[in-house]
């Protein structure tokens, strides 16, 4: 994953939240353990953040920052285009949330997700389908992908969100997702590409 820039005060207590948050899930995590974990007075936390919810969906955000930088890194290489989408979905859908998914508080912290941070992850769906688009334009000027008649890069980019984010959501990243996931990625692309 690719790490955003964050003054160091403000990452220390954005992962020393995440390690709390993860440790004793979102209810029953304080401030002063937020501030504890990251070596500093509660007034000092307070002076960074107004409560956890903000710290939570500072924690979020950031997360998004760097999993979007990190997919737009795989999307804009080289390589048979298909691939790089599946690779970048996973990188962005998949593994950074199998660790999260596995501990005592991962349903909550998921359903803290839904009720704090729900716009952020929207909008983070609608970056990543800006990427794919790119990806997608970028292999069509190259010659290597001819959309379908009447379609267009931005149709095809969101019906594959769409169909990858179902696929999120049913499966709840339990094991066989990535598998399903790339599956539909090929399904979509592989007809569209062109063999030289």
């Amino acid at each position: 994953m690719v790490e955003i820039e964050l003054p160091d005060r403000r990452r220390a207590i954005l992962e020393a939240a995440f390690k709390t948050f993860v440790a004793y899930g979102f209810k029953r995590t304080t401030m002063a353990d937020i501030a504890d974990g990251a070596g500093i007075s509660r007034p000092a936390l307070y002076l960074q953040f107004k409560n956890k919810n903000d710290i939570f969906r500072a924690g979020f955000q950031t997360f998004v920052e760097e999993l979007l930088a990190a997919m737009e890194v795989v999307l804009s290489g080289q390589g048979y285009l298909p691939t790089r989408v599946a690779d970048a979905v996973i990188a962005g859908m998949v593994t950074p949330f199998k660790g999260i998914v596995d501990t005592p508080h991962g349903a909550e912290l998921f359903d803290a997700k839904q009720k704090l941070a729900d716009d952020l992850g929207n909008d983070w769906f609608a970056r990543m389908q800006y990427l794919i688009r790119k990806a997608i334009d970028r292999a069509e000027t190259s010659g290597d992908l001819r959309l379908p008649s009447g379609a267009d890069s931005a149709a095809v980019a969101r019906l594959l969100v769409n169909g990858l984010e179902g696929i999120k959501h049913r499966t709840h990243l339990a094991d066989g997702s990535e598998q399903e996931m790339r599956l539909l990625v090929d399904l979509m692309l592989k007809p569209m590409m062109i063999e030289r």
